[in-house]
């Protein structure tokens, strides 16, 4: 049986060796039996990407990564629901390079759905709008973008404090007519999956989560390569 190692990619520094174990184990539980992900990280770059001048300050390091280990992993996904890198780093491997802020765009939108986005700052927010423009999809689908207003390094010290804004802002979204709620910060995305399960049952909508949707589109696009030269 032919297996896929992927190599998950943080762009930034300081993610201690519990945290990248739990990340990890959650990876593989959403990854197929025949796939490996690791979990790896940058030699340098910032602690979390808060803003413009965190992901530019990331790209250098996510390129200079990607460049060294293209014998090491079938593909790649850039941990970051902002792509930092992505253009380049697609550029300079022979491997897929996968971003979950393209992949959640692109298949949790199947069926013509109007989303809805939630990141955690007003910068962030701008990003993700410009991703949708990227990946050519009709703006005027994208009904709202929106804020959890916690900063990265924060989110976990209060989870239900977290969940609560989350449920809220679904609220929200589902009111202006939205059908789904993206989430758009890897942080976020990373969550105990009971608390992002109770926050869409609340909610009554469905949660995008970008790393279901980076996980199944890399292992897609290893599969196309080998199978397709």
């Amino acid at each position: 049986m032919t297996t896929t190692t992927i190599c998950y990619l943080v762009p930034g520094i300081g993610l201690k060796d519990a945290e990248r174990a739990r990340r990890e184990a959650r990876l593989t539980e959403i990854a197929s039996s025949d796939t490996t992900v690791v979990v790896d990280q940058v030699a340098d770059g910032p602690r979390s990407i808060e803003n413009a001048v965190d992901e530019y300050r990331a790209m250098p390091e996510v390129l200079r990564f990607i460049r060294a280990r293209q014998d090491d992993f079938d593909g790649f996904i850039i941990g970051c629901a902002g792509d930092s890198g992505l253009e380049g780093a697609r550029e300079q491997s022979r491997k897929p390079v996968v971003g979950p802020g393209e992949s959640s765009i692109l298949l949790g939108t199947v069926g013509d759905k109007r989303f809805s986005m939630v990141t955690i700052s007003g910068e962030r927010a701008r990003i993700k709008r410009r991703l949708v423009r990227e990946t050519g999809l009709d703006v005027h689908r994208l009904v709202s973008s929106h804020t959890v207003d916690i900063p990265v390094l924060e989110l976990y010290g209060d989870p239900r404090k977290t969940q609560s804004r989350l449920i809220a802002l679904m609220h929200e979204a589902r009111h202006k007519g939205a059908e789904v709620m993206l989430i758009g910060c890897m942080s976020v995305a990373f969550m105990e999956p009971a608390l992002l399960k109770e926050a869409s049952a609340e909610a009554g909508m469905p949660l995008v989560n970008p790393i279901v949707t980076a996980v199944k589109m890399a292992e897609a696009l290893c599969a196309m390569q080998r199978f397709g030269g």
